[in-house]
């Protein structure tokens, strides 16, 4: 009988090493199919929003054409940033640039803003923010059409009464309840436009030769 014990928690422990190795194994792999189903799912999302805003007649590829530019802080872009230009063939049709207001009522909120070659909007999005609900998420396409409304304005074209809110003497609608919200959004679409201002030229350039468009 005292030979069998040793056997049996020889057995005992080999059985629970096994089953500990298959466990790990499964955990390994059901982590990396989900992070790949994660990384899938936010490319797409990235696709929706980018096209949401795009310039009309792209190619459909936009996240494949992507432009990094350094840092311009005057324009509240306080990192490198990496936008998309929407191509038709060789032809470029304009950019869609990630934006961040600064001055939400909550904190900060994640834009895209769409610009054709001559510097007009072809959309904004909001895509990530902390607003209060009913009030300043309002500012989210789902949810209400507020943001269509900087849609065809450029930098040289304004909403009658300029780039502000309504109380402030400009030309766009604020959400009711929600000023500080607008107000974050607006400031953050103008700067876009200005900054896009200053360089449209390397905005705008072509594929190199050779480069798959």
């Amino acid at each position: 009988m005292n030979a069998e014990l040793p056997r049996a928690m020889g057995r005992a422990a080999l059985g629970l090493a096994t089953f500990a190795l298959i466990t790990a194994g499964s955990v390994a792999l059901t982590r990396d199919l989900t992070a790949e189903r994660i990384a899938d799912n936010r490319q797409a999302s990235r696709h929706r929003e980018v096209a949401a805003v795009a310039p009309a007649g792209h190619d459909d590829r936009l996240l494949d054409h992507v432009l990094s530019r350094p840092a311009a802080p005057m324009f509240g872009f306080e990192a490198p940033i990496t936008l998309w230009q929407a191509r038709a063939g060789e032809r470029v049709l304009g950019v869609v640039v990630p934006v961040t207001a600064r001055q939400g009522y909550s904190g900060d909120i994640a834009m895209v803003v769409g610009l054709d070659t001559a510097g007009t909007i072809t959309g904004v999005r909001v895509t990530d923010h902390r607003e209060t609900p009913g009030l300043g998420d309002r500012i989210e396409a789902r949810k209400g059409d507020w943001i269509e409304q900087f849609t065809g304005h450029s930098l040289t074209s304004p909403p009658a009464g300029g780039w502000a809110v309504g109380q402030d003497g400009g030309g766009i609608d604020a959400l009711t309840g929600a000023t500080i919200t607008s107000r974050a959004v607006v400031a953050a679409v103008h700067r876009t436009l200005e900054w896009f201002e200053t360089q449209p030229g390397s905005l705008l350039a072509p594929p190199a030769t050779g480069e798959t468009p």
